[in-house]
């Protein structure tokens, strides 16, 4: 069976990571064998790969978090009509899934309908969109949810999310390009991040302000969109692609009483009951499978042409994900 394998921390190549065969296994109690389709490329996928993630499993680990494939087998306790059912495989750090097959527990594989590309990135970006804008906050409609680096997969699931939920929504990006692209689309309010941006804000909020800030990028921009929170307002960061820290200016922290918290979702996970997770999973596979829940996929490639794709993925020009294509039938 073929795997993709992390041997040594650092660059997302070839010299790191490398195909390798290993043994099949049979499911235990209570598991299931999937047969892989499609799993994708994820940043904090790069992350783990050089050593930066939350998470360093004993090396060499297989990689890959999330992704989409077939019951083939299952284990004593598990009801053989399963086998067939096309699962979401959960992101749990410890069931990789850039593999032709993966053996994880049974409660873990989410029965999902629809196409298989778009569901397979159903497991990290929309569950994170979500959480961020339900998960902390009992936000009425009509309240303002900011967003810095707008440009993201997770960002393209915040705002519909926010538009379903009724919330207004600005957007702040670091390239006009991207901001063109977002107004096209429909977006609410766009602004290019610059040394203007607390102006900008506050011309494009006038007196309202923002009751919930998702922060992508950290740094001087967190900084001028903390004076424009609402007293008590949150501000989550999820991770920061200038590698910037999140800096609020100790008058907006004390006099606005913010709240500022990190947020991964394995930690979010894990507080929560199993089955509490797999109903929002399976409520999410429903948007997904009927439209709702979109992203842009640049391009698939097979595990053999990993270096290539970890090599896209990584591209800062990209549009859109990366993902594996796994299976004879592809």
């Amino acid at each position: 069976m073929k795997a993709l394998q992390l041997t040594t921390y650092g660059a997302a190549t070839s010299e790191n990571v490398g195909l390798v065969d290993i043994p099949a296994t049979d499911p235990g109690d209570g598991q299931v064998v999937v047969a892989m389709d499609v799993a994708p490329i994820n940043p904090s996928d790069l992350l783990l790969i050089a050593g930066r993630y939350g998470y360093r499993p004993t090396l060499p680990a297989i990689l890959g978090a999330e992704g989409v494939g077939r019951i083939v087998a299952v284990g004593a306790g598990v009801d053989a009509g399963r086998i067939g059912e096309q699962v979401l495989v959960l992101p749990t750090l410890t069931d990789t899934t850039w593999r032709e097959q993966t053996v994880i527990d049974a409660t873990t594989a989410i029965a999902v309908d629809g196409d298989p590309a778009q569901l397979a990135m159903l497991g990290i970006n929309p569950m994170t969109a979500w959480a961020m804008l339900h998960g902390f906050t009992d936000l009425e409609p009509g309240a303002w949810v900011a967003q810095t680096g707008a440009s993201s997969a997770t960002a393209g699931y915040v705002r519909t999310l926010a538009r379903r939920a009724g919330f207004r929504l600005l957007d702040i990006v670091r390239r006009p390009e991207s901001a063109t692209a977002l107004r096209d689309s429909g977006a609410d309010v766009v602004l290019v991040d610059g040394p203007d941006i607390a102006a900008e804000v506050r011309k494009a909020l006038g007196r309202d302000t923002v009751d919930l800030l998702i922060d992508g990028v950290g740094g001087p921009t967190t900084t001028a969109l903390a004076s424009r929170m609402s007293v008590g307002g949150t501000i989550i960061s999820y991770t920061s692609r200038g590698g910037q820290p999140v800096s609020i200016d100790i008058p907006n922290l004390i006099f606005r009483g913010l709240v500022v918290r990190g947020f991964w979702l394995k930690h979010w996970q894990d507080s929560l009951p199993p089955d509490t997770v797999a109903q929002h999973y399976r409520e999410l596979a429903a948007l997904v499978a009927d439209g709702t829940l979109h992203a842009s996929i640049d391009a698939t490639y097979p595990l053999t042409e990993f270096d290539a794709a970890l090599a896209h993925a990584a591209r800062r020009d990209r549009t859109g994900k990366v993902l594996f294509a796994i299976g004879d039938h592809r």
